[in-house]
């Protein structure tokens, strides 16, 4: 039987202020999240309030079906519409030692009743605790308990309309400079004390309550005797006697520590720990009545999305201290250029979303991308004095022209800088019509990719390489292949780059390298001689531990040896995370993996990273080799490269070779090897097998 008094989750914030003694939680209603706690969790609970916030709760129950039981729990108290709930529940301290707990749930909702978090204080049960039950401590629960700071009073309106105030006793009286034998003959000593702004209120709710006889209770502001601004709670229960005078007996509370705590829990919810901006709750209700303004006033609104360029580096080499204070010099930044009628937010991660209204032109609208870039022109100063230079990527959508509704002109503005992320050359972008096209195409990509990776529709093709000195074949390149109906091809350029965005990537290269390795097995039995099978590795492939584990494995399944592979890296996996790459590939190195760079000179660090990497092969991408033949410039680009391989002990191919000439030129610089269609074109694993020679060691 539930014999929790009957608060509110308000008034359960107020009295958990004066559970000292108990823990305290402040939780978000959907993460389940610590947003505040008081000190007692240290003592019960041996994990400090820093310690704390911004985890789940789920680190303070014994297993994850009581996690799972307490949020059941929660969402039985909505069904009821109940606002406080109790229940028993043993949870588990720091040191690992488990206790039994009684628990007091309330939920604080928003102004359209939503919940946003819950309060919950915690008794320890436990053999020895000074607390047995929160049944015991109802008195220190309730709200007309007698060590709440308020005081009590009794007011008397005769029929003639004289007040007097009985008695006034308590500490708000002396607290409010309030003389009770004075207050008898002149209640406007009580009434002074309250806010001008709250007084005609006051004497409504009385006049009304004196006719009816219903309860009064209202929150009020009222100043101290030093002026000071205190909110108070009354509550008199009026009553009639029998020469027609009205009493009212009531209660004032100081509910100022109250109104903090709601304050600050409701802050909590609403704003980002970190930057104390706006998150992404308060951005989406501030938009709507944004946009509905906008449509009144006739006047455009802009939506931004900005994502920080490679923001993890800060966290990775500076730590997340100095990544936290650079998070909120940016959300500084970004105010800086708004008003007080716009919103800058944060959304997650390093993304920020920020919204200006007001903007009566077209011109106004395209110049705000500019605006918003030029902010980070400048480096950003830390606590610590040292300087940060950012970049950013925007994206922008604008109402009325791409949406009507805070959802659509999010994803607008989403969907633009999604796109201007993928272009080296832009830091912003508007949203447009034929990005939801692109989209919506992507997304029927992605499912149909899905399925062909399922049904083994992508194909292996493998392109020749040859030695220009005897014109041999001395390897081949894998080549991902998709054919679709009517002898069509979908482009790699199109399935491979979603793959790598979508994490597709990880079963299709598992499906395509199994393929090989089982096409190269076949052709080992049928007495072949077959060079090393070159497959490209993409960024996410090589931080994807697993993958290299998976291929040694099915190297040793098939029996195959580590030389029947070519593993091909561009240099974009690299530029990023130098150093882990660096560890990888030199662990592969170490099993014997022969290693490739691929694209070579499309990147920008090509020169001072190479003499680091255990590298036995260059690849010249074709764009250098498209005009070998005809520019002086790119001639001499592929000399120096060739020069350079040579001097770091590299063999050298060269890929898109399509003429007699260009072949020619490579020859002449020095060039090892080369493929392209001039050559032969990629072809499946049946038609390649005409060109494979025979394994002379087998007969």
């Amino acid at each position: 039987m539930d014999n929790t008094p009957p608060l509110s989750g308000t008034n359960l914030i107020e009295a958990a202020f004066l559970a000292k003694d108990q823990p305290v939680f402040i939780v978000g209603w959907e993460t389940r999240r610590i947003l505040a706690v008081n000190d007692a969790v240290y003592r019960v609970f041996g994990w400090r309030p820093e310690e704390l916030r911004d985890r789940t709760t789920e680190m303070l129950h014994v297993n994850a079906d009581s996690f799972k039981r307490f949020g059941s729990i929660s969402e039985t108290m909505l069904q009821s519409k109940r606002d406080t709930f109790h229940c028993s529940t043993r949870m588990l301290r720091r040191d690992g030692s488990s206790f039994d707990t009684e628990n007091m749930l309330g939920i604080i909702r928003d102004r359209d009743g939503t919940p946003l978090a819950a309060v919950s204080v915690v008794f320890d049960l436990s053999e020895g605790s000074s607390i047995t039950s929160p049944a015991e401590h109802s008195p220190d629960l309730s709200l007309l308990g007698d060590h709440l700071p308020g005081g009590v009073f009794q007011r008397i309106q005769r029929p003639n309309g004289d007040i007097l105030y009985n008695f006034i006793r308590g500490d708000l009286a002396e607290q409010f400079g309030i003389d009770p034998e004075q207050a008898k003959s002149n209640p406007e000593l009580v009434l002074n004390r309250i806010h001008p702004s709250d007084r005609e209120r006051l004497m409504h709710s009385i006049d009304q309550t004196g006719k009816t006889l219903s309860i009064l209770d209202m929150e009020l502001t009222a100043y101290t005797a030093n002026g000071e601004v205190r909110w108070l709670r009354s509550i008199s229960q009026p009553r009639r006697l029998d020469d027609g005078s009205t009493i009212w007996d009531g209660i004032f509370l100081d509910i100022t520590e109250q109104r903090s705590a709601e304050n600050r829990a409701h802050h909590l919810v609403m704003h980002d720990r970190i930057t104390g901006l706006p998150n992404v709750v308060t951005f989406e209700e501030r938009l709507a009545g944004a946009i509905t303004n906008a449509a009144a006033e006739n006047t455009f609104l802009v939506v931004g999305a900005l994502d920080v360029s490679r923001f993890y580096t800060v966290n990775e080499s500076l730590g997340f201290q100095q990544g936290d204070d650079a998070l909120r010099k940016i959300g500084a930044r970004l105010q800086s250029i708004y008003n007080g009628n716009d919103i800058v937010a944060r959304y997650e991660g390093d993304e920020f979303l920020f919204m200006a209204q007001n903007l009566p032109t077209s011109d106004s609208v395209r110049r705000l991308g500019y605006d918003v870039t030029a902010l980070f022109d400048e480096p950003l100063e830390l606590d610590d004095g040292a300087l940060l230079s950012v970049s950013v990527k925007v994206g922008l959508s604008v109402f009325p022209d791409d949406a009507d509704s805070p959802d659509g002109l999010r994803r607008a503005a989403d969907l633009a800088l999604q796109r201007v992320r993928k272009d080296p050359d832009r830091n912003f972008e508007f949203y447009s019509a034929k990005m939801r096209q692109d989209v919506l195409e992507a997304v029927t990509l992605e499912r149909e990719l899905k399925q062909a990776i399922k049904d083994g529709a992508i194909v292996p093709h493998y392109q020749p390489q040859f030695d220009t000195e005897n014109g041999n074949l001395c390897g081949l390149e894998v080549l991902a292949r998709w054919p679709v109906e009517q002898g069509g091809m979908v482009s790699p350029g199109r399935f491979i780059p979603l793959a790598e965005e979508t994490g597709l990537i990880h079963p299709l290269m598992e499906h395509l390298v199994d393929s090989v390795l089982s096409q190269i097995s076949q052709w080992h039995r049928e007495g072949f001689l077959v060079p090393s099978v070159a497959i490209n590795v993409s960024a996410h492939q090589i931080r994807h531990h697993r993958f290299f584990d998976w291929l040694f494995e099915q190297l040793s399944h098939y029996d195959l040896g580590i030389d029947a592979l070519t593993v091909e890296i561009t240099e974009s996996a690299f530029l990023l995370d130098f150093a882990s790459v660096q560890s990888i590939l030199e662990a592969l190195a170490n099993r014997g993996v022969r290693l490739s760079i691929d694209d070579f000179g499309t990147g920008y660090s090509s020169l001072s990273y190479l003499s680091q990497l255990p590298f036995q092969e260059l690849k010249i991408d074709r764009a250098f080799v498209s005009e070998v033949d005809s520019s002086q410039r790119k001639r001499a680009v592929v000399k120096g490269i060739i020069e350079l391989a040579r001097a770091l002990e590299l063999e050298v191919i060269a890929e898109g070779v399509e003429t007699e000439s260009q072949l020619s030129q490579l020859k002449i610089l020095g060039c090892d090897s080369v493929q392209g269609f001039h050559l032969a074109k990629p072809m499946d694993g049946t038609s390649l097998t005409a060109m494979l020679p025979p394994d002379e060691r087998k007969r």
